[in-house]
């Protein structure tokens, strides 16, 4: 009987009140931000008139995100998780609606979009591990790799029909968009509301308690990043996260831009991201079959070779359906990469640090890639979509190299051998 009960916890572990409400907070959350990026680059090129405006608009807000984030795992670790993504949404409900109503008045400028843009990603950044150090608490760690599969597969369904839909409402009116993105906060706030962890995890939350009441948050924030810094195989995976982000992002926005630019239709740029959210959403699938079987260091230096043969035809054509079919393909491997990769990371720090694991694996990872709009939108105009592509491939390629050069990587087994595997 106990061994039949272990398995009904594995088996139904997504359909607990706890989980069932984080995860309708978190999807509309995820929501909220898809419907509105490529409505803000939209809006940003129209009361901008230039890429390199429209570029900068994207990379403020990603460093202020990033300098945030950097010290939020720590706040997130010492405060109230639930609190924190219900202050979140409100932020977001806030933010964007407020924009819509400038849209509505005709009264939006670039410097108030871009006020409100940074603002609000600052915040976000600060606050947002909340919902990821929170999952930990809530479902057994054995379901992590699955947990993880299945919210890459609601990201990659909300992107791919995300951009899309938040075109087509900008072509409708521009401040649409940001109007159900507000409106999608707000149900994200509202579910936050009835989130509760299982009664078991109560030691944890008197654990943490007690911590704080002995550290201070510098000292907080010194042991996440030493914990992480300390291990020699997070830190190969911190350098490749980095440079396949930055390599990644840098063609996304070249490619969004030189469209934007192009006075391409905006349904037709959504279509862009849709395409890599179709098969961001079938990576998903595999990885929820396959995550918890296979070898994570060869399944992800695999990924990583064939996210760089993706790429190689956008060096030679800027023929719309050629871009639209490399790009989308290239988004197979994020699900499984983050699945395997991630979760084996997060799997094996504490339940205590989740919240600061999240920000030193995140903030390096994306560190360079908060230049990205802005590189890619000034070197579009000098050098042309093709050559800037290569530019990003150059850097797919080092991250590649380094993938499959690393035995720290490569040797990464299974999830069924996590627990014997050091990090």
């Amino acid at each position: 009987m106990a061994v039949d009960a272990g398995v009904e916890k594995s088996q139904f572990w997504w359909k607990t009140a706890g989980y069932i409400a984080w995860f309708t907070a978190d999807t509309a959350a995820a929501a909220g931000l898809s419907l509105r990026v490529l409505a803000i680059s939209l809006i940003g090129y129209a009361v901008s008139g230039s890429t390199l405006a429209a570029g900068w608009l994207g990379t403020a807000s990603m460093i202020a995100q990033q300098v945030l984030s950097a010290f939020g795992g720590t706040f997130v670790d010492r405060h109230d998780r639930k609190l924190l993504i219900i202050i979140n949404a409100i932020v977001g409900l806030l933010a964007w609606s407020s924009v819509a109503l400038l849209i509505v008045l005709n009264d939006l400028s670039f410097p108030v979009l871009l006020v409100i843009a940074v603002v609000t990603s600052a915040i976000n950044g600060f606050l947002s591990s909340a919902t990821e150090a929170m999952l930990k608490s809530i479902i057994d760690i054995r379901n992590y790799p699955k947990a993880r599969s299945l919210n890459e597969g609601r990201d990659a369904t909300i992107a791919m029909a995300g951009s899309p839909i938040g075109g087509f409402l900008y072509s409708l009116y521009p401040w649409l968009p940001f109007v159900v993105s507000a409106c999608l906060y707000a149900i994200s706030g509202v579910a936050a509301t009835t989130i509760h962890t299982a009664a078991s995890r109560s030691q944890e939350n008197i654990e943490q308690v007690d911590r704080q009441n002995r550290s201070s948050f510098m000292q907080d924030f010194v042991a996440g990043w030493a914990w992480s810094l300390h291990k020699r195989r997070l830190v190969i995976i911190l350098a490749v996260a980095a440079l396949i982000n930055f390599g990644v992002n840098g063609v996304q926005y070249a490619i969004q831009l030189q469209l934007v630019s192009g006075n391409t239709h905006a349904t037709l740029i959504g279509l862009i991201s849709a395409g890599i959210s179709l098969a961001m959403l079938v990576g998903s699938v595999i990885a929820g079959k396959l995550s918890d079987k296979i070898p994570v260091g060869t399944t992800v230096c695999i990924a990583f070779l064939f996210i760089c043969v993706c790429v190689v035809p956008m060096v030679f054509t800027d023929t719309y359906w050629i871009v639209l079919l490399s790009n989308s393909l290239m988004g197979i491997p994020f699900p499984i990469i983050n699945a395997m990769l991630l979760g084996f990371v997060f799997a094996k720090a504490p339940v205590n640090m989740q919240g600061r694991i999240a920000t030193t694996l995140t903030v390096p990872a994306q560190a360079l890639s908060s230049c990205c709009s802005a590189v890619a939108g000034a070197l579009l105009p000098l050098l042309g979509f093709q050559q800037t592509v290569l530019l990003f491939l150059l850097v797919l390629i080092a991250s590649c190299v380094l993938v499959v050069c690393s035995p720290s990587i490569r040797s990464i087994p299974s999830s069924k051998a996590w627990a014997q595997t050091t990090l």
